[in-house]
């Protein structure tokens, strides 16, 4: 079972990803979290990223499938992109209306696995303009 620390990141994120089917979430994207440190996610995720970064070309033949940001694989350069981050504050603005301070933001929470099910091939732009954020590409569904 998928251990979130809040019962409403479950609801979150099977709203996003399943249409609010909670069994589906567990059966079919359980692989997309790793609650981990994000220090360690993002360490093995260096040391595996070319790998993954030529079985994703292979798989959507070289187009980014983000395509959110107006020049969209312009400069040709590609790199793998979390669905669901390693880590993001965004649960905790839009749930637990948590807001920034004068000196700290909002904490992150870590979320998203290394998983090939959990990325996909973005173009640099694309990428760049996500940053964190929870969004779903054109028609992309980890899996």
């Amino acid at each position: 079972m998928i251990q979130f620390q809040h019962p409403e990141d479950r609801e979150f994120f099977a709203n996003l990803l399943t249409g609010g089917d909670q069994e589906k979430l567990e059966k079919e994207f359980s692989d997309c979290f790793d609650f981990r440190h994000p220090a360690i996610k993002r360490w093995e995720f260096n040391k595996i990223k070319r790998k993954l970064l030529k079985e994703l070309i292979l798989k959507h033949g070289g187009k980014c499938q983000l395509r959110i940001h107006l020049d969209c694989s312009k400069d040709g350069k590609f790199e793998p992109d979390h669905i669901i981050p390693l880590s993001t504050n965004e649960l905790n603005k839009k749930l637990r209306h948590m807001a920034r301070t004068s000196s700290e933001k909002v904490p992150s929470q870590s979320f998203g696995s290394n998983d090939i099910k959990n990325l996909l091939l973005s173009c640099k732009r694309c990428n760049a303009y996500k940053k964190h954020k929870l969004i779903m590409p054109n028609g992309a569904n980890p899996k």
